[in-house]
């Protein structure tokens, strides 16, 4: 009867290992190299050359001096674009990218691509940066 009670108990165990990672597994599919533009402000404006843009790369990761965490600035259309800060609002941690939108490996908290909360424990959307399409460029102002 013991040798029951422990094959069920470890038996449930590996079910809810493997569950768990199913949930992470599919909370990081999509996560694929992201291009990374390397950039400098100019009066707090930050330049992104539209042509970086086309069908298959609608986002880019903005890295900047000025700024301590990444930009996230995805191509909604030719005139409109998203610029995100890569900080979790829970506890201020870095965010990874995900086709779908932004996930926080500290504690889970995920978001989507206009940075609302998908799933806590973060409370708070993610901060925005207003942007601006001039000439050939995306301007976030930071």
């Amino acid at each position: 009867m013991q040798n029951r009670r422990d094959f069920i108990k470890k038996s449930c165990s590996a079910c809810l290992g493997i569950a768990g990672m199913g949930l992470i597994t599919s909370q990081l599919s999509g996560c694929a190299p992201m291009p990374i533009f390397k950039s400098e402000t100019k009066l707090k404006i930050i330049e992104v050359p539209l042509n970086l843009f086309n069908d298959e790369k609608k986002m880019i990761i903005v890295r900047n001096k000025q700024v301590c965490f990444d930009i996230l600035l995805i191509k909604i259309s030719d005139i409109k674009y998203n610029a995100i800060e890569m900080k979790c609002s829970h506890q201020d941690n870095s965010l990874t990218v995900t086709k779908t939108g932004l996930f926080c490996s500290s504690h889970g908290s995920t978001f989507d691509l206009e940075g609302n909360v998908t799933m806590e424990p973060a409370l708070e959307p993610l901060k925005k940066f207003k942007t601006e399409i001039n000439n050939s460029f995306a301007k976030i102002f930071i």
